[in-house]
């Protein structure tokens, strides 16, 4: 034979409404019925009093053919608040173990949010550290190559300084150099009229003009050297040896030629002359 179990609530909707612990005495009566035999009042559609709390154990002795005693439940207010009072305790104990749980995860997480803001404003200022060093850097060299420019420069500035002195130098050597060539010339003029003037009108026509040849001889071996390429010969010296600073070879000589013929220095440029 099977016996069908109800699922029974514990308490009926009085004492869930009513939670104050002064008026459990007055419902404990219509809740518990007998409390001498601790059975509650018999439910809708059964005629046997039950205890709700063997319903399973009577059903399962049921089912078995078997039968036990049973055991005597009496309730009163002291037990009701006492079992209220656990309730309540055990609730404020979970209410505290996820408020302590809760703090240690909203500490957790606001630690984490420390470290990450910490994380990122450092990576902005190691950036913008870097970016300044990047800044120092190609100033440090900008400056750099101005200072090897300006030192570039000083040299330079230098070199044509010393170029220009002895380009003027040269010029001043070359000028003195043509006056000395224009006075022996004029002397040479002059030494030629006076020459034509003193001599006999009463020579012949053939020891006047012997006597000019000899003079023009004369002429001719005397500014020998100083009118005559020392290297060739032939042609007129136009070219002036540097640094010895000697007038003394042709243009067509003055190329080939690696040494003074004078002084016998080593050339190291020349400078054309136009004595025209």
């Amino acid at each position: 034979m099977a016996v069908e179990a109800h699922h029974l609530h514990l308490f009926y909707p009085e004492v869930l409404v009513n939670r104050g612990i002064g008026k459990a005495p007055k419902i404990l009566p219509a809740i518990l019925g007998d409390q001498k035999e601790g059975l509650c009042m018999p439910i809708s559609g059964t005629s046997q009093l039950m205890s709700p709390f063997n319903n399973l154990a009577v059903a399962t002795a049921a089912a078995n053919g078997r039968k036990r005693k049973r055991e005597d439940i009496s309730f009163s207010g002291e037990g009701i608040s006492v079992l209220l009072q656990n309730q309540i305790v055990d609730l404020d104990h979970l209410v505290a173990q996820h408020t302590q749980r809760m703090g240690a995860e909203l500490a957790e997480r606001r630690k984490r949010y420390a470290l990450q803001l910490v994380g990122a404003v450092e990576f902005g200022l190691r950036k913008r550290v870097k970016a300044k060093d990047d800044e120092i850097e190609r100033a440090k060299k900008l400056n750099w190559d101005l200072e090897e420019r300006i030192r570039t420069l000083i040299v330079e500035n230098q070199i044509w300084r010393e170029l220009a002195q002895t380009n003027e130098a040269t010029a001043n050597v070359l000028r003195a150099n043509l006056e000395q060539l224009l006075a022996a010339q004029a002397g040479d003029l002059d030494e030629k009229a006076q020459g034509c003037d003193g001599a006999s009108a009463a020579d012949d026509a053939e020891s006047c003009f012997f006597g000019e040849n000899d003079d023009g001889k004369a002429a001719m071996v005397g500014g020998s050297p100083a009118w005559t390429c020392r290297s060739c010969g032939q042609r007129e010296p136009t070219v002036l040896l540097l640094p010895c600073r000697h007038l003394c070879v042709c243009v067509a000589c003055g190329p080939a030629v690696d040494f003074c013929p004078i002084c016998n220095c080593n050339k190291s440029g020349t400078v054309n002359v136009n004595l025209s």
